[in-house]
């Protein structure tokens, strides 16, 4: 499973659960809708990424960057 980030289209902002609902039905783990933004995040299979840029509303579908921070008792910080 991947993370990615979806944009929804202006046009979309006010059906926004409604794409949350259609990204889920094509494999999409919803873990938030940010209606305030028009984002949704979550996770989805490799093999169904692509189905994510077929949804009436999405405008966008990236990648969620995983960042992480060493210990504090690391010499590097």
């Amino acid at each position: 499973m991947a993370g990615v980030t979806v944009t929804v289209d202006d046009t979309h902002l006010d059906k926004i659960e409604e794409v949350a609902a259609h990204l889920r039905r094509s494999g999409m783990h919803v873990d938030q809708v940010l209606s305030e933004i028009g984002v949704i995040s979550g996770s989805v299979p490799d093999d169904r990424r692509q189905l994510l840029h077929t949804v009436t509303g999405v405008q966008s579908v990236e990648d969620t960057a995983t960042v992480q921070l060493p210990p504090p008792e690391s010499p590097v910080q």
